[in-house]
This record gives C-alpha cells, sequence and structure tokens, in this order.
C-alpha cells in the first residue's frame, strides 16, 4: 500500500517522463 504522497510523487515523475519522451 503506497501512500498517497508517495503515489502522487511517482504520478507527477511518470508525467514528466512521459513529457520528456514525447518532445525529444
Amino acid at each position: 500500500e503506497i501512500p498517497d504522497d508517495e503515489a502522487e510523487k511517482i504520478t507527477t515523475v511518470q508525467t514528466a517522463i512521459d513529457y520528456i519522451e514525447e518532445n525529444r
């Protein structure tokens, strides 16, 4: 079970990765 703040950090990182991947 992942705490909400940790899950939110993971989501933010994943969003950033997706953005970087799209804009290479």
